[in-house]
């Protein structure tokens, strides 16, 4: 197999923000539509048909083995343009959304799915792995980067778009900040409030602890797992499946619903456990990348 890989992602996804870092000649990236475009938003799903937007990658498709294809990527316009100009290239979708209940009537997984020219579908998320005999990868991130943590002036962060917890997480803030606990919980609500991942990354720096609420019934690692391990913040996350991470330390990882929340404050203060790098860089994309040919 060639050493080049041709990862396929949206611009406005927050994977963009730190695909940029990775600091390896090898791996290819491209945008398919200018999020900049005020039509972005209106174009999109059809720009994703119509591969006159699809950017500069298709003129090299059949330079690479390998297509990666993230899950607001995937159409089945474009692995059938891959197949037709590169028969032998290997697709790939990963999935770092859980499918299980919400999403798995989207037409996009419903398409992939049926997707002939579609070689394989990974997932995140070990229940969905189960329910739909699909393989398992992590989540990742990069090394390749770091944020500015010399100034704490909060102690939890969460900053993230509503998807079903709004209630929860309003409950969680009040109880957080009747503990004492300073807190600066953003949940977004419209389009127009997001907050671009690298403003988000400056206030987790300045944040002891980062929250975490899962949508639905997803047990996969979310960003905010991998910024907790690649930047050394405690973590405080209703994921009950995290126990089961190699760097699963309670020390750092407070399980909302397993641990006792009047501990929290101490949890909160004490000092952060040093994970081992080999375990931290397991989850780095080079790693991450390796494990596709692992199974």
């Amino acid at each position: 197999m060639k050493k080049k890989y041709n990862y396929i992602y949206l611009k406005d996804n927050t994977k963009a923000y730190f695909l940029k870092k990775i600091k390896d000649a090898n791996l290819q990236d491209y945008y398919l539509v200018n999020e900049k475009n005020k039509l972005f938003k209106l174009v999109r799903k059809w720009a994703l048909k119509n591969k006159f937007f699809w950017g500069s990658w298709k003129k090299h498709v059949n330079e690479y083995d390998w297509f990666i294809l993230g899950e607001n990527s995937f159409t089945p316009q474009f692995t059938r343009y891959i197949k037709q100009h590169n028969p032998k290239a290997r697709i790939t979708m990963f999935i770092w959304n859980a499918i299980v209940p919400y999403n798995s009537d989207k037409p996009n997984y419903q398409a992939a799915f049926k997707d002939k020219n579609l070689d394989e579908i990974w997932t995140f998320d070990r229940n969905d792995a189960k329910t739909y005999n699909l393989p398992f990868n992590t989540q990742f991130y990069t090394k390749d980067f770091s944020i500015d943590c010399s100034v704490i002036d909060n102690d939890i962060v969460f900053i993230g778009r509503d998807k079903g917890r709004l209630e929860k997480l309003k409950d969680l803030e009040t109880k957080f900040q009747q503990m004492g606990l300073k807190t600066d919980i953003n949940i977004v609500l419209r389009e127009k409030d997001y907050v671009p991942y690298e403003k988000y990354l400056k206030t987790v720096g300045r944040s002891k602890a980062i929250l975490s609420v899962m949508a639905g019934h997803q047990v996969g690692l979310d960003l905010r797992a991998m910024e907790s391990i690649f930047f050394e913040k405690k973590y405080i996350t209703t994921n009950q499946d995290i126990v089961n991470y190699d760097f699963y330390n309670p020390q750092n990882i407070f399980v909302l619903g397993k641990d006792n929340l009047d501990n929290l404050v101490d949890f909160v203060n004490s000092p952060y456990k040093k994970i081992p790098k080999k375990i931290v860089n397991g989850y780095d994309f080079h790693n991450w990348l390796k494990r596709f040919n692992e199974k």
